[in-house]
């Protein structure tokens, strides 16, 4: 992340919009103190939600996540518990 003046914003801009949009954010600051923040658009919606703070990238691949322990199936054990409530 980068900091800009508002001066060499005006002298600068198309260089400025141009690192923004190729993805990095830029604070643009007032006498030093920051008062903005230039980024790119989201390109997909889960760049949005990345974005935001929704969601996060995995911290490891799907396939290193072991598998659940064998046993009985959910569907079967709802409707036997379904059964035994209504009788």
């Amino acid at each position: 992340m980068s900091e800009v003046g508002i001066r060499a914003l005006k002298q600068n801009a198309s260089s400025v919009v141009g690192a923004a949009a190729d993805g990095e954010t830029i604070t643009i600051t007032d006498r030093g103190r920051p008062v903005a923040q230039l980024t790119a658009l989201p390109t997909s919606p889960l760049d949005a939600l990345r974005t935001s703070g929704q969601v996060r990238r995995a911290r490891q691949a799907l396939s290193a996540v072991p598998a659940p322990p064998p046993g009985p199936d959910l569907t079967a054990v709802l409707l036997r518990m379904r059964e035994d409530e209504r009788y």
